[in-house]
């Protein structure tokens, strides 16, 4: 039977707003680190990385990674759909602004919500959750308009609102899989079928020669073991316990924080239309979250 997820505490909301400043980093990482690696190639030297530490918690927790008979398809469908996800999130990265792949890759709370109330038992879809969240994604549009003009960035953007799209999908089967199957070893799926896909792509569609830079250590570390292994392993605490609607719904941050970083990494513009988003953003993360109480 599947338990009913409790409203999120202040210290599991405080939580949940650290992962997301740390997501919001991803794509300027990512970008950084270009010059020396492609997009595809930094995704598996993540994976790589993400699979040593979740070897390492999982023996620290004394935690069993070999999958049941009734686990292999669950997480093999994860596995091959996560990585789907960050194939289009990063090749999107690499092709548009760190500002538009954040806001785009952020629409996923949409997709969530309106998943959760069929799949997610106790967490119903309700107007002013609804209004809430179509709120927030107007800001989300908003902080966007300035490069929606821009048919250079059209296909960047085009694969990170597919990714956005693919992370709502994980994020509720990873919600309802983590009922049954232990968080590790649906983070271990992800890493190993990821390790594999993005290797053999990487293989066939990258030639760029390897090369080694602090940078791109520094970013890979970043990308692994602190998004890919911490973010991770916290976040899947987070929706095994508590409403994936008000968890997600603090996700609509990323955007924010990942403008911000990119500003002060990159020196990507910030205008007007970006600080009216954040307006509009936090309100409907508010609404949402007082209605869910």
């Amino acid at each position: 039977m599947q338990k009913e997820r409790k409203n999120l505490s202040f210290r599991a909301a405080s939580l949940d707003l650290v992962l997301s400043f740390l997501w919001g980093g991803h794509p300027t990482a990512l970008k950084v680190a270009l010059p020396y690696a492609p997009p595809i190639r930094q995704g598996w030297m993540r994976f790589v990385i993400s699979a040593i530490v979740i070897l390492f918690w999982a023996r620290y927790k004394k935690v069993s990674l070999i999958p049941t008979k009734a686990e292999i398809k669950p997480l093999v469908q994860l596995g091959i759909l996560f990585s789907v996800q960050l194939l289009f999130l990063n090749i999107g990265i690499s092709k548009t602004s760190v500002s538009s792949s954040v806001i785009l890759n952020s629409t996923y709370p949409i997709w969530v919500i309106t998943l959760g109330h069929f799949f997610i038992k106790g967490d119903n879809f309700t107007f002013i959750k609804f209004s809430g969240v179509m709120i927030a994604y107007l800001g989300i549009i908003i902080t966007y308009f300035d490069s929606f003009g821009n048919s250079s960035f059209l296909l960047g953007n085009s694969f990170c609102l597919a990714s956005g799209f693919l992370l709502g999908v994980r994020t509720i089967f990873l919600a309802k899989g983590s009922e049954s199957i232990a968080p590790l070893k649906l983070l271990m799926a992800q890493a190993f079928f990821g390790s594999l896909i993005f290797i053999l792509l990487s293989v066939i569609f990258e030639s760029d020669p390897y090369k080694f830079s602090l940078i791109l250590l520094i970013s890979i570390l970043y990308q692994g073991a602190i998004v890919a292994g911490f973010n991770f392993i916290a976040n899947i605490w987070l929706l095994k316990n508590y409403k994936p609607s008000q968890v997600t719904v603090i996700h609509l941050s990323q955007p924010i924080f990942g403008i911000l970083i990119g500003y002060v990494v990159l020196g990507e513009k910030i205008g007007l239309l970006v600080l009216l988003g954040a307006a509009f953003v936090i309100l409907g993360s508010v609404l949402v979250r007082k209605n869910s109480n």
